[in-house]
């Protein structure tokens, strides 16, 4: 091939690329008359709006979306494809009375006949077949599931008929590939929001890291992930607050960081820019940071807010659904007193951060009012 060929065939090439990849960009859901449909990111209809906001709950539209239509005879649900097509009709998967969003370029589906749940894939293709009684949503190609419960009420004395927060007894809870193959039989769903999926290991040992926890595999291996709070406990105190001098404050810090007293609305908290934070803020941001590495009298948890970002404005932080993702980002909070139980916001100071992908950043504090 002669090379103006090669020229020409890498032109093209690129062409088809860049259309690939514009191709592959969500949707974004718009309102109209009360209806939801989708546009693309040049602004050109893809859906007409005729979904249900019922049974509408995505933001954006990757492969395939929950939704559903009102007809003369009702409502019809049913999961819609790219390209048109509408898949598994009143199958959709509700979670807190809310149908969800995929993951993963996947999405849960309920086989009402059965009650039974199982995976469909983004092009509408069975992934895990509806045997599970319920299962999360699909986290770095895992699942977690329950297997082999059955339906009871949480009100006492009530039948199913009449029940209005059904929920399930007996069962095991496992833990899956994406293809519902075992890995974990008996595994522990109480860890599940403080795992980080994607730092899974296996080894013929459980680990040896304080910041891991294990689990026994079907293959007598170990499978491992970080607990999400241990290893930010760890970077707070050995990382973060050894090092409170203005350049580590700045590099450790949100482009804008959010501060109030506690006690006000959030809506009142204000935010400023690095720069402006450490102007305002730096003395008494490093003396209560400084108090609280002397003390330890600290503790962390989870937050699985989204607040002070936004689904519009930070998508980065939030599934389809618009949705906080804390499972891939986490944000997390180090709290005075939090570990003895008696936190006040009005006494006790608080500072929230969000891990990016260059680590843990301050996002936002709270110094409570001396007067």
């Amino acid at each position: 091939m002669e090379g103006k060929g090669i020229g020409a065939w890498l032109a093209a090439f690129g062409a088809l690329a860049l259309s690939a990849s514009a191709a592959g960009e969500p949707w974004v859901a718009f309102t109209q008359n009360d209806l939801i449909g989708f546009k693309d990111v040049q602004g050109s209809v893809k859906v007409p709006p005729k979904l249900s906001p019922m049974f509408t709950m995505a933001r954006r539209f990757e492969h395939i979306i929950a939704t559903g239509e009102e007809t003369a005879d009702g409502y019809r649900s049913y999961y819609l494809l790219r390209d048109g097509r509408q898949v598994a009709p009143d199958s959709v998967y509700f979670f807190d009375n809310a149908p969800i969003c995929e993951s993963e370029n996947s999405i849960r589906f309920r086989d009402r006949v059965r009650d039974k749940v199982g995976f469909l894939d983004g092009d509408g293709q069975v992934l895990i077949p509806a045997e599970l009684s319920d299962a999360m949503a699909m986290r770095n190609g895992m699942v977690v599931a329950l297997k082999g419960a059955t339906r009871s009420c949480a009100e006492p004395g009530v039948s199913l008929e009449q029940c209005e927060h059904k929920g399930w007894s007996g069962g095991s809870e496992v833990l899956l590939d994406r293809h519902g193959n075992t890995l974990v039989e008996n595994f522990d769903s109480t860890h599940a929001g403080a795992l980080d999926w994607f730092t899974r290991q296996v080894n013929d040992q459980p680990s040896s890291d304080p910041r891991r926890v294990s689990f026994k595999g079907v293959d007598g291996r170990y499978v491992s992930f970080v607990d999400i709070e241990k290893e930010f406990a760890a970077w707070f105190r050995d990382e973060f607050l050894p090092h409170l001098d203005e350049v580590s404050l700045k590099s450790h810090s949100y482009p804008r960081i959010w501060s109030g007293h506690g006690s006000e609305p959030l809506d009142d908290w204000k935010a400023v820019a690095q720069d402006d934070m450490l102007s305002q803020h730096g003395a008494p941001l490093r003396a209560r940071l400084e108090a609280l590495r002397i003390s330890g009298g600290y503790g962390v948890r989870q937050d699985d807010m989204g607040w002070p970002f936004d689904p519009e404005r930070e998508p980065q932080y939030f599934d389809n659904c618009g949705d906080f993702a804390q499972w891939k980002t986490p944000k997390v909070s180090a709290m005075e007193h939090w570990q003895l139980g008696s936190f006040e916001p009005a006494k006790h100071a608080s500072f929230d951060f969000i891990r990016t992908a260059d680590g843990y950043r301050l996002v936002a504090f709270s110094i409570p009012d001396s007067k």
